[in-house]
């Protein structure tokens, strides 16, 4: 099933941004911790916003120097996403649950725009 770009459930972008942080990262030759992974399919107002400040932001420096405009296009990507949610939620129910494993996967298989 291809990404669905106009689909904005709150628990699929939270899984569409934690797949984007994860191939950014891993990009860079590094992971992010399997704890964060876990817990950012329930909890994604924790977990998200300290990813992004610590995990994400160093890999994008880092891809910043090899590939500016790749960068930035990621970045805009990126931000795109997360101003599709007023805020993270707390705690994703279970049918969010889903959206958020669906817009995950989706997302790990279009990739992002480098």
């Amino acid at each position: 099933m291809p990404l669905n770009d106009s689909h904005s459930a709150p628990g699929y972008v939270c899984g569409r941004l934690i797949a984007a942080y994860e191939l950014i990262v891993n990009r860079t030759g590094q992971e992010l911790p399997l704890n964060d992974l876990t817990l950012s399919a329930t909890n994604p107002a924790y977990v998200l916003p300290r990813l992004r400040a610590r995990q994400v932001q160093k890999a994008l420096a880092r891809m910043r120097r090899q590939n500016p405009g790749g960068t930035a296009r990621v970045e805009d990507y990126i931000a795109d996403l997360a101003a599709r949610l007023d805020d993270f939620p707390k705690r994703l129910d279970s049918e969010q649950g889903a959206q958020y494993i669906l817009g995950e996967a989706h997302q790990k298989g279009a990739g992002l725009p480098f």
